[in-house]
């Protein structure tokens, strides 16, 4: 969770991060929010679904969907420059290869088949692009910006939740709280007040008022983001 942490804010000095419990690092490495690099899969090493595979022989596909959904949703909404892997968004794969420089088109190649087998994941990457595009809050410029607006409320196993307020980097919501279940049940989560969803699972609600109060249900294995005017 406090490496995960220390991605969402841009790898920040941030006074509510563990840093001697981040696991690549054991201090803040950058002044500045955007200077840090978000990503979890690039050219090098494997790609995230070999990766998932690799790690989670117990999975199923679905299983892997869901996960491979959420890691790519916590780079979308963190601070820092947000970087995608081509073809990450069609679950791409180098069938298991990691170093693959001097391997062929066979392994290295975009399968765009695939597009059309996860079209509903290709679907939830194009609507992650396109909530960090409208929304700067998740881009803040500056680390005392960050520093002052981005407040982390609940930190346990599985589960991270923060908020983000005033406006933030100029954005229209005036309050935005997201939050990451890892679990494999769905949480119950307290909302102090009346919010409106933005995210929750697999639906974005770009077009329609959602309004919720109190307790609201975060799914196994993904993220909800609700905001305030």
């Amino acid at each position: 969770e406090a490496s995960v942490q220390m991605g969402i804010v841009g790898s920040i000095s941030h006074p509510q991060i563990d840093y001697k419990a981040v696991n690549y690092s054991d201090e803040p490495w950058t002044n500045e929010p955007w200077q840090a690099i978000s990503y979890v899969s690039c050219h090098d090493n494997h790609t995230l679904y070999d990766k998932l595979r690799i790690s989670r022989k117990d999975a199923g596909e679905d299983e892997i969907i869901k996960m491979h959904k959420l890691a790519n949703a916590i780079v979308m909404t963190s601070q820092g420059t947000a970087f995608m892997h081509a073809g990450t968004e069609m679950m791409r794969t180098k069938k298991g290869f990691h170093n693959s420089y001097n391997l062929p088109d066979s392994i290295n190649q975009i399968d765009w088949n695939r597009k059309v087998i996860y079209s509903d994941v290709v679907d939830y990457y194009k609507n992650l692009i396109r909530l960090r595009k409208m929304h700067p809050a998740f881009r803040m410029t500056s680390a005392e910006e960050v520093i002052n607006k981005l407040e982390f409320k609940k930190v346990e196993q599985g589960l991270i939740a923060y908020q983000i307020s005033d406006h933030a980097n100029r954005d229209t919501w005036k309050h935005v709280y997201v939050i990451y279940n890892a679990r494999t049940e769905p949480i119950s989560y307290d909302l102090q007040g009346t919010w409106q969803l933005a995210v929750q699972g697999n639906d974005f609600y770009f077009d329609k008022a959602v309004p919720v109060s109190g307790r609201v249900e975060v799914p196994p294995v993904s993220m909800l983001v609700a905001f305030q005017h």
